[in-house]
């Protein structure tokens, strides 16, 4: 049996704090979620799919934790609304909301349709700006709060094969910024984390085998990040530990983004992507 890691945070870190996380049945979301319980905070797991919540729920109260399950769609406004009455109900407070709900395909852009792109905008940039405003509405305005949003690396460069995602991701910050200015006297905290490419089980979606990643140099640290490195820094600037910190928009790429000159493109096996089969093989 392997050593328990210890703790990267105090056990007290977000005692009291109510953290609500999008998309938190697996990868970056569960990481953050597990982790914010481990530093004292009671979470609210929100996401489409009911059983990966309730597995994340198992996992935190299985450590100690506390997790109320909230399925519902960053889309839907109804269904956010519900979330929001039921967080009420439940824990009569929100402190904290983590944006990490999103997604994307890859496609030239000559190949993304008006429908296509419209989807992956509404998926990261609308879905984030609802969820944030009915939190701020049902809650920070009157108790400020904080508001992390994970975008990617997409909004500092050019990333070819993304044009839908770079759109939405650039939008979600530039909203942030603008919310940062005009939230700031209600206490109301709002930063970006951005991934660079970060090995989960959604990158297997993607046509690009590991080797080709790492044969192309993509980080100066010679490495995938992992959940964990984000969630760390998404409970840095959620926690008490930024807070003098907004309007921020914090890389977490392990210098990706140092290398200007790679094409997303070189890391796409051609003969898979026209197969459409995935970088993990679990092709269905």
């Amino acid at each position: 049996m392997s050593a328990k890691k210890a703790p990267r945070y105090a056990s007290d870190l977000m005692a009291g704090q109510v953290a609500l996380v999008t998309g938190s049945g697996s990868g970056m979301g569960r990481a953050t979620a597990l982790e914010m319980a481990s530093c004292g905070a009671r979470l609210a797991l929100f996401a489409r799919r009911e059983e990966p919540l309730e597995e994340t729920a198992e996992m935190i109260r299985a450590a100690g934790g506390e997790a109320f399950v909230v399925p519902g769609d960053t889309r839907d406004e109804d269904s956010i609304e519900t979330a929001m009455g039921r967080i009420k109900d439940h824990y009569g407070r929100l402190d904290v909301l983590v944006n990490n709900a999103g997604g994307q395909y890859i496609a030239a852009a000559r190949d993304i349709t008006n429908k296509g792109f419209e989807a992956v905008i509404r998926n990261n940039l609308i879905g984030s700006w609802q969820m944030t405003r009915a939190a701020a509405d049902h809650f920070m305005y009157d108790n400020g709060g904080s508001v992390v949003f994970v975008t990617a690396i997409s909004a500092r460069t050019a990333l070819t094969g993304f044009t839908h995602t770079v759109a939405a991701r650039a939008g979600v910050t530039g909203m942030m910024k603008t919310l940062a200015a005009e939230w700031g006297e209600y206490g109301i905290r709002l930063n970006c984390v951005a991934p660079g490419t970060i090995k989960t089980e959604a990158l297997g979606r993607y046509p690009i085998p590991p080797e080709r990643w790492k044969e192309l140099n993509r980080s100066v640290l010679n490495r995938m990040g992992m959940a964990e490195d984000i969630a760390g820094t998404i409970i840095f600037l959620a926690s008490d530990l930024g807070n003098f910190i907004t309007g921020e928009d914090i890389y977490v790429d392990g210098g990706e983004t140092l290398h200007m000159g790679h094409d997303a493109r070189d890391m796409i096996n051609p003969e898979m992507f026209e197969k459409r089969e995935r970088g993990d093989g679990k092709n269905e």
